[in-house]
Formats: C-alpha cells, sequence, structure tokens
C-alpha cells in the first residue's frame, strides 16, 4: 500500500474518531447530566460487562477473518468461503454469549451491590448478540481494504448510539435501562453491514467453507484469550474501582476520564486499523523489509502528533469538562486524566502495531502477551486503588499501556522476525 492512500484511509478513519469525541464521549456527558454520575457508573459498569462477554461470543474471528482475506482479497471464491466459514459457527457462538450474558446479571449486580446493573445487562442482551456478528463483518470490511466504507459504518455506529440516547430520554427511560442503546445501535447496524456483506461477497460460491470454520476456530481459540484479555484490560479500572466499595458517584466521575482516555487510544486504533490488512499481505508474503520500512514511515509522522495531542486533552480536561457536564465535581477527574495521557505518549512509538503478531499467524504469543498486560495490570489495581482510590486506578492504568509497549516490542522481533 502507498503512503498516500495509508494516509487517504487514515484521513477517513479519523471521521469515526471525531464523532466519537462529539457523539461516543457526549454520551457520557450526557448520561451524567440527565441522569447523574451514579446512572453513568451503571452504564459503564454494564458496558464493561456487555463488551467482556461480546468479545467472548465473536471468539477472535474478526481478526482470523481479516488476515485470511487480507492475503488474498481479489480472489472471490476464496474470500466467499472465508467469509461463510467464519459467519456460521459466529451465529452460534454470539447466541451462546447472549445467553451466558443474561444468566450473568444476578452475580454481577450483586459483585457491585447495585441491581441497576442486573437490570441494565438484560435490556442490553440483545446487543451483545448483534455486537458479536458485527465484529465479524467489520473484519470482513477492513479485510478488503473498503476503509473508507469502515470509517462510514463506524461513524454510523456512534450516530445510532446518539439516536437512541435520544429516545431513551425523550421516552424518560429509568437510569437502569440506559444500557438499552447498545441493543438499538448494534440491531440497527447489522442490518446495514448485512446488506454490505451481500454487495460486496459473492456468498453463493462458497464451496469449501467448512474446512475455513475448522480453521477459523482453531485460530480462535488460540486467541481468545487474548481478546477477552484486551477488552478486560481496557474496562478493567473501572470495573476494579467499582468494586472497591467507592462510591458511585466517584465512580462515575473517574468513568468520565477513562472514556475519554479510551477515546484517545482510538487515534491510535485508526491507524492500526489501517496497518493490519497491510501487515498481514507483506507478513504473508514473508517481506520483513516491507514492514519494517512502513513502521519507520508511520512513526514519523504519527508519534509527534498523538503526543501533542494528549498533552492538550490533559489541559483542557478541568476547564472544559466540568463546563460540558455543568457539575464542577468532575474536576476531580483531571489529575488521573493527565496521568492516563501521560502513559499513552509514552507508549506512542508501539500502539499502532500491537496487532503484529495476530498479522503474522501467531496467536498464540499474541495470547501470552495480553494476558501478562493483564496480569501486571490486575497486580497495580489491586496494590494502588486501596491507597490512592481513582488516581491509582489511573497509574495502574499507565503503567500497564507502557508494559504493553516493551512487551510487543520484545515479542514482535522474535516471535514474528519484525523489529519495532
Amino acid at each position: 500500500m502507498s503512503d498516500a492512500r495509508l494516509r487517504r484511509d487514515v484521513v477517513w478513519n479519523l471521521v469515526p474518531v471525531a464523532l466519537l469525541a462529539g457523539v461516543g464521549l457526549g454520551m457520557s456527558f450526557a448520561i451524567a447530566a440527565w441522569w447523574g454520575a451514579e446512572a453513568l457508573a451503571v452504564f459503564n459498569l454494564v458496558t464493561t460487562a456487555y463488551f467482556v462477554v461480546a468479545v467472548v461470543g465473536a471468539f477472535g474471528l474478526q481478526f482470523a477473518v481479516l488476515r485470511a482475506v487480507a492475503e488474498a482479497p481479489a480472489d472471490r471464491e476464496r474470500v466467499a468461503a472465508v467469509v461463510v466459514g467464519a459467519l456460521v459457527p459466529a451465529v452460534v457462538l454470539a447466541a451462546l454469549a447472549t445467553a451466558a450474558f443474561v444468566a450473568l446479571r444476578g452475580p454481577v449486580a450483586r459483585l457491585h451491590g447495585s441491581a441497576d446493573v442486573g437490570a441494565g445487562m438484560l435490556v442490553a442482551a440483545p446487543g451483545v448478540f448483534c455486537f458479536a456478528i458485527n465484529k465479524v463483518l467489520f473484519g470482513v470490511v477492513n479485510g478488503l481494504r473498503r476503509m473508507r466504507a469502515f470509517a462510514i459504518y463506524t461513524s454510523l455506529r456512534y450516530v445510532l448510539l446518539a439516536a437512541g440516547l435520544a429516545v431513551a430520554w425523550r421516552a424518560h427511560v429509568g437510569a437502569a435501562h440506559v444500557a438499552m442503546v447498545w441493543s438499538l445501535a448494534e440491531g440497527a447496524l447489522l442490518l446495514v453491514l448485512a446488506g454490505e456483506l451481500v454487495a460486496t461477497v459473492a456468498l453463493a460460491r462458497c464451496a469449501g467453507w467448512r474446512a475455513w470454520s475448522r480453521r477459523h476456530l482453531d485460530y480462535g481459540a488460540r486467541g481468545i484469550a487474548a481478546t477477552l484479555a484486551s477488552e478486560i484490560n481496557s474496562k478493567l479500572d473501572v470495573w476494579m474501582l467499582g468494586a472497591s466499595g467507592i462510591a458511585l458517584a466517584r465512580v462515575g466521575i473517574y468513568g468520565l476520564a477513562a472514556a475519554l482516555h479510551e477515546g484517545a487510544t482510538q487515534l491510535a486504533v485508526v491507524v492500526q486499523t489501517n496497518l493490519d490488512p497491510v501487515l498481514a499481505g507483506s507478513l504473508g508474503a514473508g517481506d520483513r523489509a516491507d514492514v519494517h520500512a512502513l513502521v519507520r514511515r508511520t512513526r514519523r509522522w504519527f508519534v509527534p502528533s498523538f503526543v501533542a495531542a494528549c498533552a492538550l486533552g490533559a489541559a483542557l480536561f478541568p476547564v472544559a469538562i466540568p463546563w460540558l457536564v455543568h457539575d464542577r465535581a468532575f474536576a476531580a477527574g483531571a489529575l488521573p486524566f493527565a496521568v492516563m495521557m501521560a502513559g499513552l505518549a509514552l507508549a506512542s512509538p508501539y500502539l499502532p502495531f500491537t496487532h503484529v503478531l495476530l498479522m503474522a499467524n501467531r496467536p498464540g504469543w499474541h495470547t501470552v502477551y495480553l494476558v501478562a498486560v493483564v496480569a501486571i495490570n490486575v497486580a497495580a489495581q489491586l496494590a494502588l486503588i486501596p491507597r490512592l482510590g481513582p488516581l491509582g486506578a489511573a497509574i495502574a492504568t499507565a503503567l500497564s499501556v507502557l508494559v504493553s509497549a516493551l512487551l510487543v516490542r520484545a515479542m514482535a522481533r522474535r516471535h514474528a522476525g519484525v523489529r519495532l
């Protein structure tokens, strides 16, 4: 892929990041303003459980189909077999994950001492099924390198979430049921992505799909722990803070800072999303020199721009966030947010390349990498939250990001022959 095309695709995929800032993060502001900090804490806790279970339901098939499609996107028969081979087990696994999510609502509610969490999980359950399928369909779009379409559909997700939240507010939905927006948005998005699938993949020419199902499931089995670990790691701070006995209002304030932190990581995810199919193609062809050149070129412009964005965000937080939420109490999230931004800035040279082991067909080692990161994060959260509260959660999160950068650098060289 040329640098010009890569930059063009990255620009296209910055559109959903802008929407994430304006709509996705705006949801946190709206929930805090319309329903209060406790409702935001409940929504965040439900959302954490929602993403963890939905990711298990996807079983890593989104990466399996992305890599397999990207290796030969012009071979229509092969692509059809690859895609159908992923979708058949995906539907079954998504249904099982949804059933598990419903069954877990009681224990999760008791863990956090809030019946509202259980009620929120019940209305979000249909979204678990749709989200797991949508992840696989997004993998198909990414593997085909339809990056503008990828940007449009990702943007649509945020628009649908915003519309769902507006409907919930206008309908006077109770605080416990705000998480219904996940079911509304993902259900509508599934219909759109199904149309994309029919238009771009010759599904009828899928001979040999059963063999691909076995390959995908094997790939997923070797990588599912990594996918789960990644999702857990991204929400671990809010989850453990909520389980620590700290007042829900404080969890809600930290949750907004954590949501902004996750939004900042999306800048790196945009670049990673565009690099993944290119890395898969080059690594599949054994062209390490092309990969090394791509890493150097990407890092040259990504690192300074990303560090600047982190610094600007940290500086604006104590002024902009209390004003947006109309509550000065949210200024307490400024220091934790600044700590998390510092961690991202220091790790920025490696953030766009954290899928390199997956794209090199090393899902097992990718699992080892992420499980190690989560283990360190859990230990740091357990050590620091009782002493420092939300600030301790932020420090632990920043440390886990730095550990992730160091580990991916070492493991990419050892197990994929790639120098980052």
